[in-house]
Formats: C-alpha cells, sequence, structure tokens
C-alpha cells in the first residue's frame, strides 16, 4: 500500500491517459528496472516498453535515431556525450553502482590464474562490464590463466547464460545478475562501474517515472539488487 499511495502522489497525469514510455537499458539493469516498471505501470496506467543490449550497442541506436525517451546505460560516458552539445537534454544522473562477480569460482578467484576453466565475459567493446573483467584478467596474479578459453557475449546478461547453461566453467558478471551464486571482485581491481541514465525526450510521464525511480523507495529496490548506492 505504501508503494502505491507513493507512485500515486508521484504520478503527473491520470491513469486513464496513460502512456507509453520508450526505455533503452543496459543488460545488467533490466531485470531490476523491469521489476521497478512493473510497479509503476500497475498503479498509473502507463506503459513502460525496455529495449535491453549493451551500453555501446543501445548508444549506437540512440545515435542513429532509436526513438528512446530515456536511456540507462552501465556507464557514465555514454550518457556525458549524449548530453554534450545538447540544449534539450538535461544532465545525466547516477542511479546505481554496480559490482563484479566470478560464479562458477566456488568462494575462491583462484580459478582465474588456471587455463584449464574457460571463461564468459561480456564483450568489452561494448560493454563497461566486459571491460572490467579484462582489467581482472590483466592483473599479474592471473596470469597464467591468459591462454584459456575466452568467451565473449553481447552483453553481460549473453555472458552470465553462457555459464548458466554449462557452455563455460566461470564467467564474470554484474553481481545483480547473479545474487547469491558469485564471489565478488575487490572494487580496485577494475574502474568503478557507475551507472548514468539520461532523459532523451520528455513528457508528463517520463517526469512522473523519473520522480519514481528517484525514490527511496526505488532506491531501496535497486540496492537490495546488488547495486552501491550513488555517491
Amino acid at each position: 500500500m505504501r508503494v502505491i499511495a507513493l507512485l500515486a502522489m508521484l504520478v503527473a497525469a491520470p491513469a486513464w491517459t496513460g502512456e507509453t514510455i520508450r526505455v533503452a537499458v543496459a543488460a545488467n539493469f533490466k531485470p531490476t528496472l523491469q521489476q521497478i516498471s512493473t510497479q509503476f505501470e500497475s498503479a498509473t496506467g502507463h506503459k513502460v516498453v525496455l529495449s535491453s543490449a549493451s551500453t555501446g550497442v543501445l548508444y549506437s541506436q540512440i545515435v542513429n535515431g532509436a526513438p528512446y525517451q530515456l536511456f540507462f546505460a552501465a556507464d557514465t560516458d555514454s550518457p556525458r556525450r549524449l548530453a554534450t552539445g545538447s540544449k534539450s537534454r538535461p544532465d545525466p544522473f547516477c542511479y546505481a553502482v554496480g559490482r563484479l562477480v566470478l560464479v562458477g569460482g566456488k568462494d575462491t578467484l583462484a580459478r582465474l590464474a588456471d587455463p584449464q576453466y574457460s571463461l564468459a565475459i561480456a564483450n568489452p567493446a561494448t560493454a563497461p562490464y566486459g571491460r572490467a573483467a579484462l582489467q581482472v584478467l590483466g592483473r599479474i596474479e592471473f596470469r597464467p590463466g591468459l591462454d584459456r578459453k575466452l568467451v565473449r557475449g553481447n552483453n553481460a546478461a549473453q555472458a552470465y547464460q553462457f555459464w548458466h547453461s554449462g557452455a563455460v566453467n566461470l564467467a564474470l558478471v554484474p553481481m545483480a545478475l547473479a545474487p547469491g551464486l558469485g564471489t565478488p571482485i575487490p572494487v580496485a581491481w577494475h574502474d568503478t562501474l557507475e551507472q548514468h541514465a539520461i532523459t532523451l525526450e520528455q513528457t508528463p510521464a517520463v517526469s512522473a517515472y523519473l520522480n519514481w525511480i528517484r525514490s527511496d523507495t526505488v532506491r531501496t529496490l535497486i540496492n537490495e539488487a546488488g547495486y552501491q548506492p550513488c555517491s
């Protein structure tokens, strides 16, 4: 009931004038945002359509005219580039800080140094979690494992699926995609996974949705999903 009451106060338009909000979301955050959006839809009558891929792929789609109204990236740079030179787009904002975990490691990171264990990561060319994974693998203690079979998923969710299906022994993936399953990677081992969002098109429904995203209730949901709060 508290969630419904909060949403009722945040809604900018009556439920019977429900709009469709088109959202591009990095693959690591889609399950969490789906849960958040379902509650918002139930209380407001607005519909939230999520399109998920790696941050780099979504950025390319937006630059080439994809009609998204919001972009939840897995980095800070992509939203900032979209805001540069645009008078109609507000500054990006941080909505979460991600954590990287090793799944399949049996509570130890030592398997990263053993080349007999195959490993999946997100594509470093388009996915911030993939770039973070490469930074971890480049540490001197893990260099003996560099000759292993390394599989690159199109995004973080696909990297997790490779491990979950048994196609590889290990995977370096977002904590939010593997709650309670992975061994956390020390945050000092890779660049900070601070995730920013940007508004691409402003409407009353988008404003209501952003108010909901920024609420204490949703911040709690994001933290419970395996993310750290923004500083």
